[in-house]
């Protein structure tokens, strides 16, 4: 496993193309973390609209 952490570093530090790959994977991460967030606010909308039918029923008994 290390050769290709090693192989890896190399590649980030090049002076050729690692300004590129480093920035590509900022980017990458950046929409990671807004589609994740994305879904954690549709998974609490989701269980909120769950949640009201559910209180809804014990309100009318």
């Amino acid at each position: 496993m290390a050769p290709r952490i090693d192989r890896i570093a190399a590649m980030l530090n090049c002076p050729i193309k690692g300004a590129e790959l480093r920035q590509a994977i900022k980017e990458s991460r950046k929409d990671f973390g807004l589609e994740e967030g994305e879904d954690l606010d549709q998974q609490a909308d989701d269980e909120d609209d769950q949640a009201a039918p559910h209180s809804d029923a014990v309100e009318e008994e």
